[in-house]
């Protein structure tokens, strides 16, 4: 199952069923091992959306 996750300033793609916590880092879509912060979660008052990594939306979309 793929995901999308708010990290380091973009929204990235994971595979997973739970999303990742603050201050845990997973490796996305694109390859890149990114953080997420209280900030990149919504329902702890974080804010919501920074731009779509273009590489995790490519390999989604291939991999669809």
């Amino acid at each position: 199952m793929f995901r999308w996750q708010q990290a380091e300033g973009k929204r990235h793609a994971f595979e997973g069923v739970f999303p990742p916590r603050p201050e845990e880092s997973f490796v996305a879509l694109c390859g890149a091992e990114v953080t997420v912060t209280r900030e990149d979660i919504p329902q702890l008052g974080g804010h919501w959306f920074d731009p779509t990594c273009g590489g995790c939306a490519s390999t989604w979309l291939n991999r669809s």
